[in-house]
């Protein structure tokens, strides 16, 4: 099997390795959930291409993988065309908003791009949109980390900044969302648009078509976040 190395800074690249667990075959995965350095969204470019190094370098001391997934659009937007520099030996996978789909779908004008704020004004594909709708809402992603088990708690939140908005798609420009994709398509109405699909297609093309799939976790923060990270992966979930 293929190893490949998956990494965030919190839940969102749970929904992304969910995804690929039950869609792509003949992988042993790596989630390594940078808790530590959390959240990616609130640190500097420079601060984000210097951790993406440090920790692919970890990776390939203790995992040695020959693919690795940024599951978050804020390190995909930043650093990984750094490290596809720095590490030509690695392929990379990023995590970039599904704007194109969207926009093929319905007008520029009826698509909202939900994201950070980083990922907002540093993603090179939404700059090929420039009539698309664009929104950030404080600190949802932490908000989301922190209620992985009762989200229904974000309701209020999520209905006072979605409501009322004239849109046709939602894009999740943060993988994070994918956690209340529900609660989005059901305040807006919209066809919701996330980026986990396109990764699972992605990867597909490298595997080695064995049936078998295996996960291992690692953490640079507490034990028990990550144990929280791992019931929210298998919850409701058969692989």
């Amino acid at each position: 099997m293929k190893k490949v190395a998956i990494i965030d800074s919190g839940s969102g690249g749970i929904n992304v390795l969910r995804t690929l667990m039950a869609e792509c075959k003949g992988f042993q995965f790596l989630y390594l959930a940078d808790i530590e350095f959390a959240p990616y969204g609130e640190k500097t470019k420079k601060d984000l291409v210097k951790r993406a190094e440090r920790l692919v370098l970890f990776l390939k001391q203790i995992f040695n993988p020959e693919i690795v997934i940024f599951a978050c659009n804020t390190l995909t937007a930043v650093a990984i065309k750094e490290m596809r520099k720095a590490f030509p030996e690695i392929e990379f996978i990023g995590c970039e908003p599904a704007v194109k789909p969207a926009c093929e779908e319905f007008d520029q004008e009826k698509v909202l791009i939900l994201a950070t704020p980083v990922t907002l004004n540093r993603s090179e594909l939404i700059k090929r949109y420039p009539f698309v709708k664009k929104k950030s809402i404080k600190n949802l992603p932490k908000l989301i980390d922190e209620n992985l088990f009762e989200l229904e708690k974000l309701d209020e939140t999520l209905l006072r900044e979605l409501k009322d908005l004239k849109i046709s798609a939602v894009v999740l420009g943060c993988t994070h969302f994918e956690a209340i994709r529900k609660q989005i398509e059901n305040i807006t109405g919209a066809k919701i648009f996330g980026s986990s699909e396109g990764i699972a297609k992605r990867l597909s093309h490298f595997s080695d078509g064995s049936s078998e799939v295996c996960c291992s976790f690692m953490t640079t923060g507490k034990n028990e976040d990550l144990i929280k990270f791992y019931y929210f992966l298998i919850k409701n979930e058969e692989f």
